[in-house]
């Protein structure tokens, strides 16, 4: 593994497997061949004293390395790419480069919280009738996931990662553990049906030894 100077203290993640961004921290470590390890936090612990001190606002993944202490997981990944030798997640030619940047804005402003939030987190943690899921909720949601699973769909076009080139960049990474969820319920896997392009690219980043590395624990 080639390290850059002033790395070479161990890597170490913060928060739970079955987390999306988590694992897409991981992905990022794996793609990198750069040895970390992972301190699993649950819902609960994130809202320590402890974990505050990494991460203020109690979420997860937060990293530390060294002395540097770092949160939000685009940033957490950016500094890792730049950091470690390997292969690299982001181009370097400006259009790529501008079209990587709306690429990580739009999963984590819009996609992360219409595919999780409003659908996936309706299963797993069911606060509905009879402790089923929320249909009003998912019903509420639906528009707004057939209009992400078609603009994505657009944007691969037939590219296997999202901002073309041969390998993944940070976007590829933070979109797959949410596809990867949002498949496994039946809108998910409705709509992946509807949109080939998406389905293929999942499939593509399935394949890879980051994506096998990090699969979360089953429900």
């Amino acid at each position: 593994m080639e390290e850059r100077k002033g790395t070479m203290s161990e890597l170490i993640l913060y928060g739970a497997p079955m987390s999306t961004y988590v694992r897409t921290a991981r992905m990022t470590c794996v793609e990198k061949g750069v040895a970390y390890s992972l301190q699993h936090q649950t819902i609960q612990e994130v809202r320590s004293e402890a974990h505050l001190a990494l991460h203020p606002f109690g979420k997860m993944p937060a990293m530390r390395h060294g002395d540097l202490v770092l949160y939000e997981t685009p940033a957490i990944c950016r500094y890792i790419d730049a950091a470690f030798g390997g292969p690299r997640l982001q181009p370097e030619e400006p259009a790529a480069l501008g079209r990587m940047e709306q690429w990580v804005s739009v999963v984590t402003s819009y996609v992360y919280d219409d595919l999780i939030r409003r659908c996936v987190l309706q299963y797993i943690f069911p606060q509905g009738p009879d402790k089923q899921p929320d249909r009003k909720a998912i019903d509420a949601a639906s528009p707004d996931l057939e209009r992400d699973l078609r603009i994505l769909d657009n944007a691969y076009g037939a590219n296997d990662y999202i901002v073309g080139g041969n390998g993944p960049t940070i976007p590829d990474l933070l979109l797959a553990p949410i596809l990867a969820w949002f498949v496994k319920f039946p809108e998910g896997e409705t709509l992946m049906g509807r949109h080939a392009n998406v389905r293929r690219a999942l499939q593509v980043m399935e394949k890879r030894r980051s994506f096998r590395e990090t699969e979360p624990p089953a429900l």
